[in-house]
């Protein structure tokens, strides 16, 4: 038992063992350092499974923390070798694909917070900044996504005619602007609302109508829209 008396530990009786209880009850019924140690089954050297498991789900206490982590990072935890490391890195690599569905032609456009669950957990993990565009047509439906620039981990450079270049070209009525912030605050720099102004007033010129421009990041979304920050849902 644990040391409260009242939980099993991961060592616990063979019936109490991650394993058996997958297989009885199912993986959501598994606390995350259970789930760990099952991944890195006898791997972990001196330690064991159970208790490397138990130390990165206190070293990293949310997933997505250790989604972004770097195998040396990884490695830094006792029982932790570089096999164990990648072994964490492709679940989680998968994980995150999994829920990943981006906007297939014709989909209707959702709310921004629809914007941060498909598009946004994407870029909100890279260590630069990355522009993109979703075009739409005149019922706001998806005509395609454009990632139309990268730049460094603190801006990235936008020109307004590059990006109004292939909606005009789609004859898309409508655009929405989504970048990342890898710092992993999504609330907006006096730039990015200097930006989005621009972009506003060239669509106008243009005849495309700018939706919405929505910064993400670890910690969630801004919508201009909106006017407001959302929190990332766990």
């Amino acid at each position: 038992m644990s040391a409260d008396g009242l939980r099993p530990t991961i060592e616990g009786a063979a019936g109490d063992r991650p394993r058996e209880r997958l297989l009885r009850e199912g993986a959501g019924a598994l606390a995350d350092a259970e789930l760990l140690a099952l991944l890195l089954g006898s791997g972990a050297r001196g330690v064991g499974a159970a208790g490397a498991a138990r130390m990165l789900a206190e070293r990293f206490p949310e997933l997505r923390r250790m989604a972004v982590a770097g195998i040396a990072e990884l490695c830094d935890v006792p029982g932790i070798g570089v096999v164990q490391a990648c072994r964490i890195k492709a679940a989680l690599a998968l994980a995150g694909r999994l829920a990943e569905r981006p906007f297939a032609r014709g989909e209707p456009l959702g709310g921004p917070r629809d914007v941060f669950e498909r598009i946004g957990r994407r870029l909100a993990p890279l260590e630069h900044e990355v522009f993109v565009a979703l075009l739409l047509d005149v019922k706001q439906r998806v005509l395609a996504e454009q990632r139309v620039a990268e730049g460094g981990a603190c801006s990235v450079e936008v020109v307004p005619r590059d990006l109004f270049a292939r909606a005009v070209r789609e004859s898309a009525v409508g655009v929405l602007f989504i970048h990342n912030h890898p710092s992993g605050d999504p609330s907006p720099s006096q730039a990015d609302r200097e930006l989005t102004e621009r972009l506003v007033a060239a669509g106008r010129i243009v005849g495309v109508n700018v939706v919405d421009h929505v910064v993400v990041a670890q910690g969630g979304f801004y919508s201009f829209t909106e006017g407001r920050s959302a929190q990332a849902a766990t």
